[in-house]
């Protein structure tokens, strides 16, 4: 990045993190949904803890996913239907900067609740120390990949105007190698490669992350066509 687009980024993350601090219906929601599906699968479950406690990984996940692509629209639409998307690329912001921008603030914005809902959730389920550690760390480092794709993920669902069924299926595939390697066995436990599967999850983030950039301009562009 030079000068102007540094410059450029910096100016458009603050007014996101200002539309981000004003809008927190998106955070609430976020909150809301992750506890409602937590606690609709202990009550279906039941309170046997042998039994809760090896299937939290999984519905964390699941639950997590689900949610960012809900809220993640939020971060897109409505910058889209007041017409501000098409103005602050008319005002000489690439949307290359719109697209990270947008990312970066989401992810920020949703990297601190989490760090709080993921070991408060962890009490009903019984887990143990080192695995909500365990879970903490690879959300942290997994959700800037997830970040970009459910952006796109909105930005997509902008663009070919369906509803949100064919949203989940044509985006899901996309999060399933993430899923697998964040839910496999206990790296702090086993000697499996404790480091593999953080650098698995950070290889993905560098692939993931110019192939959004690229895919999410394409997609800013076409919008305002």
């Amino acid at each position: 990045m030079g000068k102007l687009s540094m410059k450029n980024f910096k100016t458009l993350l603050y007014r996101e993190f200002i539309i981000s601090f004003k809008n927190t219906k998106s955070l609430y929601s976020y909150c809301t949904f992750f506890f409602t599906s937590i606690l609709l699968f202990v009550f279906a479950t039941g309170p046997d803890i042998s039994i809760l406690s090896p299937i939290y990984k999984p519905i964390l996940w699941m639950i997590t996913i689900f949610a960012l692509i809900l809220i993640s629209e939020s971060f897109v639409f409505e910058d889209f239907f007041d017409g501000s998307l098409s103005e602050l690329q008319f005002l000489g912001y690439s949307e290359e900067i719109i697209f990270l921008s947008k990312s970066a603030v989401m992810f920020i914005s949703l990297i601190i609740p989490n760090i709080i809902l993921i070991p408060v959730s962890s009490i009903l389920f019984k887990v143990n120390f080192l695995d909500v550690i365990e879970i903490i760390t690879l959300f942290s480092i997994s959700l800037p990949t997830i970040t970009l794709i459910s952006i796109l993920s909105a930005l997509f669902s902008l663009q070919v105007k369906r509803n949100k069924f064919i949203q989940f299926i044509l985006i899901m595939p996309f999060f399933i190698p993430i899923i697998i390697i964040a839910t496999s066995e206990n790296f702090f436990v086993t000697n499996l490669g404790n480091e593999f599967k953080i650098f698995v999850l950070i290889g993905l983030f560098l692939i993931t992350l110019p192939l959004s950039i690229l895919i999410g301009k394409l997609i800013i562009k076409e919008l305002n066509y």
